[in-house]
């Protein structure tokens, strides 16, 4: 993928590039889809409206490749699309609050990774077989350990990311603290 064009040689818009194609970095190391990415990268940081056109002269990417992952975007959640009366062009526009976009993506990503492998960590274990076999009791043990780490994390869910609220406040009570008490914790 080439890079973003620039609107304007200005230092807001180099920025803007910077941050786009950084986005798509990150998020690509992630296991999303780096046009994905970019893309909500451009509208959430711009906190401008794109048609499907301006999206693919900036970013230098095929209709098809938009329309993708503009779709796949809108399903998740935190970019809408919108028509003016009388326009025949949708538009698209990133959510604007941080919190709530950061918030979905987490939603989002537990429900598609989280969530199957609970499911199939459970299914694992209805299948072992009940006894003392070594091989059975072994793998059982280690079964339940990451099921303990799995419910952790869903508990650390419920209580920072289940609400745009809760996980405001989760931050709010993390910037408050000192770093001093901060690195005494990570330690």
């Amino acid at each position: 993928m080439q890079k973003p064009a620039k609107l304007s040689p200005t230092p807001s818009a180099d920025a803007t590039e910077r941050f786009v194609l950084e986005w798509g970095r990150m998020s690509s190391s992630w296991g999303i889809n780096k046009t994905m990415a970019q893309i909500h990268a451009l509208l959430l940081v711009t906190g401008q409206e794109f048609t499907v056109e301006e999206i693919m002269e900036r970013l230098h990417i095929s209709r098809g490749n938009a329309s993708v992952n503009l779709r796949n975007l809108v399903e998740w959640g935190i970019i809408r699309r919108s028509r003016s009366p009388g326009d025949r062009k949708d538009t698209y526009r990133s959510l604007e609050d941080p919190f709530h976009v950061f918030s979905r993506v987490v939603r989002e990503r537990k429900r598609r990774e989280i969530d199957p492998t609970v499911a199939a960590l459970e299914d694992c274990l209805a299948m072992i077989p009940e006894g003392d076999d070594e091989q059975a009791v072994r793998l059982r043990g280690r079964l339940r350990d990451l099921q303990s780490i799995f419910r952790a994390i869903d508990a650390v869910y419920e209580q920072v990311f289940a609400t745009d609220q809760g996980f405001r406040e989760a931050i709010e009570l993390i910037l408050q603290a000192s770093p001093e008490a901060l690195a005494k914790r990570v330690r």
